[in-house]
C-alpha cells in the first residue's frame, strides 16, 4: 500500500515537472525566435499620451535650443502655414488666424485660451477667424487643417517655431 502511494506521488511530480519544463521551453524558444514581439521589453507598447508628452518635450527642447524663437517680434508679424505645417508658440505668444482653417495642438489635454470669446480651445478643436489667442506655455500651437486653402495666414506677436509634418523646423 505504501509503495502504491509513492508511485502515484512520483507520477504526479513527474507530470507537474514535465508540464512546467515544457511551458518554460516554449516561452524561451518564442523569445529567441521573436525577440521584438510587441509588448516585450525590446518593443514596448506605448500610449498616445506618452507619445504626446515626448513630442511636447522635444518641441520645448528645440524651442530652447534656438534661443526661444525662430520667428517672432514685439510687433504683429504675418506668418503663413502651408499644408501639414504646425506653428508651436512660445509662452505668452499672441496669435490671430486671418485666413484658412487651423486646429489647436498640444502635448497635454489643455488648450489655448481664446481671449475674444473667453473659452479654452482644446486640442483638435478648430480656431475661429479673427479671434485673439494667447498661448500659456510651450508645447502648444496651431496646425494647418484647411484641405482647400494652399496656406493659412496668421498674425503672431511673440516667439514661435514652425515645423513640417515630419517635425523638421521650417524657416
Amino acid at each position: 500500500m505504501n509503495n502504491k502511494w509513492m508511485r502515484i506521488l512520483l507520477a504526479v511530480a513527474l507530470l507537474a515537472g514535465g508540464t512546467w519544463g515544457g511551458s518554460y521551453a516554449v516561452t524561451w524558444a518564442d523569445s529567441v525566435i521573436n525577440p521584438n514581439q510587441p509588448g516585450s521589453a525590446d518593443d514596448p507598447l506605448v500610449s498616445k499620451s506618452y507619445v504626446d508628452e515626448k513630442l511636447s518635450q522635444l518641441v520645448k527642447e528645440e524651442f530652447e535650443n534656438v534661443g526661444g524663437t525662430v520667428g517672432g517680434s514685439a510687433s504683429l508679424e504675418v506668418v503663413t502655414l502651408a499644408a501639414g505645417q504646425t506653428l508651436y508658440a512660445g509662452a505668452g505668444t499672441e496669435m490671430i488666424v486671418r485666413v484658412g482653417q487651423t486646429q489647436v495642438v498640444s502635448g497635454t489635454v489643455d488648450g489655448i485660451p481664446d481671449v475674444t470669446s473667453g473659452v479654452d480651445v482644446k486640442p483638435g478643436s478648430a480656431v475661429e477667424l479673427n479671434h485673439l489667442l494667447v498661448n500659456p506655455r510651450e508645447g502648444r500651437g496651431l496646425q494647418h487643417s484647411d484641405r482647400e486653402a494652399v496656406q493659412v495666414i496668421l498674425m503672431v506677436r511673440g516667439g514661435y517655431l514652425k515645423v513640417d509634418a515630419d517635425g523638421n523646423t521650417v524657416e
